[in-house]
């Protein structure tokens, strides 16, 4: 941050603080510039070449078993990037976007700069969401480059529409994660145990139980915005989860209600993270 810190006009007497949008817009672009340099992120680049590495051992040594490239980009969608990777990847740069800086006190080097609080809570965050996003993209980008590779008979307007939305709710996904995360690393001292509490433990239970308990986590509204492809039960344990699934049959949720719920909690936390910023006390 001490680049962005040079970068901010020096306070001379009463100096009003910079615009709002203006202050965002660096900040964000020099949070960026820090994060490109930190090897977390080359960490996060490589895990999310696992989806690739899966769509590319499919087109070689599976090229004939009738998994269509729609198959292969539904259930990665729903079952890698909504419950793993999105929420791995928006911890990974939400929780330090402000907590690393409020835990080693050098926010305050920002602090003496004529920038409000919540231009800097805005511009950490927004690098961070974009960061997310675009190193979760990058990894669907791939996926289709390999499935594409099969042939023009692969690009259908179903799976292009598929990949399209696919491209909508991971976006959407990274930016409502982070936001949640970033407060928490706002708040915390040690956000990272919460952070993992909510993630492995709360998301993980609330979305298993049946009924509509499961709307309470962001993975549910996530997974219910992705078409995944109807399979039948072959074993015992498939069979079994199908009958507990129509024990506790209920009206499915409709996406517009999924897409308003993950709005609210990006702007609710967001709200909620400058808010805390606002009244957060540090000491050199």
């Amino acid at each position: 941050m001490k680049a962005a810190a040079e970068a901010a006009p020096a306070i001379d007497g009463d100096v009003r603080p910079e615009g709002s949008l203006k202050a965002v817009g660096w900040l964000a672009w020099f949070s960026i510039r820090e994060m490109a340099r930190r090897r977390r992120l080359v960490a996060l680049v490589l895990m999310n070449l696992v989806p690739v590495l899966v769509v590319a051992a499919i087109r070689i040594w599976f090229p004939g078993a009738g998994i269509t490239p729609h198959m292969v980009l539904s259930a990665l969608t729903h079952e890698v990037f909504m419950p793993f990777l999105i929420p791995i990847v928006a911890m990974s740069v939400g929780v330090p976007a402000i907590g690393e800086q409020v835990e080693d006190g050098t926010i305050v080097f920002t602090w003496t700069r004529p920038v409000r609080r919540r231009a800097i809570y805005l511009g950490r965050l927004l690098a961070a969401q974009l960061v997310s996003a675009l190193v979760l993209s990058l990894s669907l980008v791939l996926c289709f480059l390999i499935m594409a590779s099969e042939g023009p008979q692969v690009l259908t307007w179903e799976f292009i529409r598929l990949y399209l939305q696919s491209f909508a709710i991971i976006g959407l996904g990274a930016f409502a994660y982070a936001a949640l995360f970033a407060a928490i690393g706002t708040h915390f001292r040690k956000p990272v145990v919460p952070a993992i509490v909510f993630w492995f433990g709360w998301e993980n239970l609330v979305s298993n139980i049946p009924a509509r308990v499961q709307e309470l986590s962001l993975r549910f509204h996530l997974q219910n915005l992705v078409e995944r492809p109807e399979t039948s039960p072959a074993d015992l344990p498939g069979l079994l989860s199908a009958l507990l699934s129509t024990a506790f049959q209920r009206e499915p949720v409709p996406r517009l209600q999924s897409v308003s719920v993950l709005l609210a909690v990006t702007l609710a936390t967001t709200l909620l993270g400058m808010w805390l910023l606002r009244n957060k006390e540090i000491s050199r």
